[in-house]
């Protein structure tokens, strides 16, 4: 077969490499013959989905035959009573990448950039070389977006700037005022993409409040998930938020039937279930001061985290780190591709997640 055709792939795509998931516990029990595994690689809620959200998938089978309702309506009513918004101010995404990806497809082309910080979430340049454009990488701040500098950065031809507000795989957030003062610097024809996938998890005073931001700026659209606090990562569900005006242009081009059934009525249950996010959010708070204490009694550097994870290095190769603890039955995340090299991420667990976590590791510094 002739690979001719390869010389027409759009520009950036060349030299893309694609987004690496997390290995899957069958994945490593088959490769390594173990019994037990525990993965904590990809940032997911440890206590799993909302009970009262997976009690829907025994009585879910009788409209399979059906297409989704392709405005989820259901779910935008419920997101808009969660965000104190109105409808038209919602899209709805196969997970919250897909909002970025839609994004990156309205705006971005071969003659334009977009500017995002170093060590931020893998799917911006992505999305952005695929479009064929040009990703501007800020250098961060003690491993944080150094916002006061992105200005700096922006380009006439710049059209998007990426925030991830926690970032993955750092860990680090910005403040509001932070975020406004580069909203209110740079042109409003610059789209601001603020990533909040983990936003239910920070509990700082001075954090980012999206809603006051999106009532003071046009050229902003904020993305959230269901895949980290409401334990949905399966479904394949997020949202966007923005001006009625965005959205309408969005959802030109957003695929006929993106969401499923099944994964808009359990964002619907788990949207409800607070007691379940309140029990993730406690559980996080609480873990994520021990697994870093204890990690830093190691002698191990750990980068401040308010996400459920904590990417950290030592005295080591991440590599072999890495594979060594998938042969103890422990998955976690070399963080390589993001200019990090050797150093892990590891997903904050349960109490005993944690500890199986601390003792296969020990023995291996």
């Amino acid at each position: 077969m002739s690979l001719d055709l390869i010389k027409n792939l759009n520009p950036g795509i060349a030299d893309l490499h694609p987004y690496e998931p997390g290995r899957s516990i069958d994945e490593v029990m088959s490769e390594y013959g173990l019994t037990e595994v525990i993965k904590l690689a990809s940032n997911e809620n440890p206590l799993g989905a909302s009970p009262k959200a997976l009690s829907l998938l025994q009585k879910s089978s009788k409209d399979f035959h059906l297409y989704p309702d392709g405005n989820g309506t259901k779910l935008k009513q419920a997101i808009a009573r969660h965000e104190n918004l109105k409808m038209e101010n919602i899209i709805l995404g196969n997970g919250s990448n897909e909002v970025l990806e839609l994004v990156a497809r309205a705006f971005l082309n071969p003659d334009s950039s977009a500017v995002a910080s170093c060590h931020a979430f893998a799917v911006y340049k992505i999305v952005t070389q695929s479009s064929g454009a040009k990703l501007i990488e800020v250098p961060t701040k003690d491993w944080g977006h150094d916002l006061q500098a992105f200005h700096k950065h922006v380009h006439s031809e710049t059209k998007i700037i990426f925030i991830a507000n926690p970032n993955n795989p750092t860990g680090t957030y910005n403040t509001h005022q932070e975020v406004y003062d580069l909203l209110a610097k740079i042109p409003s024809s610059i789209l601001v993409v603020l990533d909040c996938a983990y936003f239910e998890y920070v509990e700082k005073s001075d954090y980012v409040d999206p809603l006051s931001l999106l009532a003071d700026f046009d050229n902003l659209i904020v993305t959230k998930s269901f895949s980290k606090i409401h334990g949905l990562a399966s479904a394949r569900i997020g949202y966007g938020i923005s001006n009625p005006e965005l959205i309408e242009v969005l959802n030109r081009i957003r695929q006929p039937f993106n969401v499923n059934t099944l994964a808009q009525d359990l964002a619907c249950v788990a949207l409800e279930d607070k007691e379940h996010s309140q029990q993730s959010i406690d559980l996080n708070r609480v873990e994520g001061l021990f697994l870093f204490a204890e990690l830093s009694k190691l002698g191990l550097q750990c980068i401040p985290s308010v996400g459920n994870f904590i990417s950290f290095k030592g005295e080591f190769n991440g590599q072999e780190m890495f594979k060594k603890l998938m042969e103890r039955g422990v998955i976690v995340r070399p963080i390589d591709l993001y200019g990090m090299p050797n150093f892990l991420r590891v997903t904050i667990g349960t109490h005993d997640q944690n500890l199986r976590f601390l003792a296969e590791l020990t023995p291996l510094l």
